[in-house]
């Protein structure tokens, strides 16, 4: 006689085959998009230089130092003369966050469990890949820690939108306060108008003469092969990020350094000898204005003037909040963006070769203090402003203060008339 047995439970989720190739794919996707084109300068640039010309292999391995950029690793050693390049490559960075998002969406993970997979996976193939191929000396371990801990943190995001993860954080956020949701909206609108600022600074560098000196310097690195050049121009524009929080702190006032000793900001620059990399090209030569011009001490009040025209735009939703609770947004806000201010700088802050060159980033403490102080102004004293309980406030006040100019010495009273 037959019996029907229940199957046996697992402790693996029902769609583990999906989270598995999810944080396969995660891992893989930035790595490959790093090594396609390095094999590719590799092999063109080595028909021009046989005898410098490296392995497949060590191609491959310097792609993945590369690679270890984006997600906190760093290329060489400090005791070889050239030194450690450890100076973040941001926009692969970029690459590397939104290949993983996209691949952790379109798998749709079932719950927590299959998250779980997703992450072990992930880790698993990353120390993989950093034990086949990392170069001999390189700090690429870090890259074994932040990949998965990003493929979490974007496997828990895509839950709890969909409505699949954790309850008691869904009902912790719903529960958030009234002023929660405004202080997101003006920390967002603030950062977008500060990136805005920061590449018309870069722009701005590039008019007056930078471009020039990036095309020549180019040029130069490329060898002159068309795959040279792609590849040159990939590398360059990989550090574009970098160099967009570089202008937000040239903006803040604080200044970056390429360098120890050295010093760019709007009202000094104290340059120093750098590689000749094309985007070092956009090093400004001189304050803002020429020498022993002021105009580099207001650039500041941008920020400022940015933050009170996003807190303007957002006058009608901070309007139904209560007082106090508007003035919480802007605090909120300035919170927010100090953080992420400081994250920016550690982000866009290595070493780009030995001895004073390991010193390169902005001066991060300085532009954390500005920026939390710039911002804040905007953002506190705009949020309370634009209240309309505060502008009835001072509406009242002048009202007051126009009552007692009128009824001031100078104007005569009844009990002078009578006296007369």
């Amino acid at each position: 006689m037959r019996t029907d047995h229940p199957l046996p439970r697992t402790l693996l989720p029902r769609d583990w085959p999906v989270a598995i190739r999810t944080g396969c794919e995660a891992a893989l996707g930035g790595w490959a998009i790093t090594v396609v084109p390095t094999l590719a300068v590799f092999v063109a640039t080595s028909s021009h230089d046989a005898a410098a010309a490296l392995s497949m292999g060590s191609a491959a391995r310097t792609a993945t130092a590369l690679w270890s950029l984006s997600l906190g690793g760093s290329y060489g050693q400090a005791g070889s003369p050239d030194g450690v390049l450890g100076l973040p490559l941001l926009g692969l960075s970029l690459v590397v966050v939104l290949l993983a998002r996209s691949a952790v969406r379109r798998s749709r993970l079932a719950g927590p469990a299959s998250a779980v997979c997703t992450v072990a996976s992930s880790a698993l193939v990353t120390a993989l890949l950093l034990v086949l191929a990392t170069p001999a000396g390189s700090r690429t371990w870090p890259t074994a820690i932040l990949l998965p801990a990003l493929v979490a943190l974007l496997a828990v995001a895509d839950l709890q939108r969909r409505g699949t993860g954790s309850a008691a954080l869904a009902d912790w956020w719903a529960r958030r306060p009234a002023w929660v949701d405004p202080a997101l909206h003006l920390a967002r609108a603030t950062a977008l108008l500060a990136v805005v600022l920061a590449a018309a600074v870069l722009v701005m560098a590039a008019a007056v003469g930078g471009a020039p000196r990036m095309s020549r310097l180019h040029d130069a690195l490329s060898g002159g092969g068309v795959i040279a050049f792609i590849g040159q121009l990939l590398l360059q524009a990989a550090w574009l990020p970098d160099a967009l929080i570089w202008a937000l702190s040239w903006l803040a006032g604080s200044g970056f350094r390429v360098g120890e000793g050295s010093l760019f900001s709007p009202d000094a620059v104290i340059a120093g000898p750098v590689p000749a990399l094309p985007v070092l090209g956009l090093l400004p030569t001189s304050p803002l204005g020429g020498e022993n011009s002021s105009v580099g001490l207001y650039v500041p009040l941008l920020l400022t003037l940015a933050t009170l025209l996003v807190a303007w735009r957002n006058r009608h939703e901070l309007a139904g909040l209560e007082p106090g609770q508007s003035a919480l947004a802007g605090i909120g806000a300035t919170v927010l963006l100090t953080a992420g201010t400081w994250f920016a700088c550690l982000a866009a802050s290595g070493p780009i070769g030995p001895g004073r060159l390991a010193v390169v980033g902005p001066a991060r403490a300085t532009t954390v203090l500005l920026v939390a102080v710039e911002t804040g102004v905007g953002l506190i004293v705009g949020s309370v402003l634009v209240h309309p309980r505060a502008r009835a406030l001072t509406e009242r006040i002048e009202r007051v203060g126009r009552r007692a100019g009128d009824d001031g010495p100078g104007t005569p009273t009844d009990d002078s008339t009578e006296t007369s």
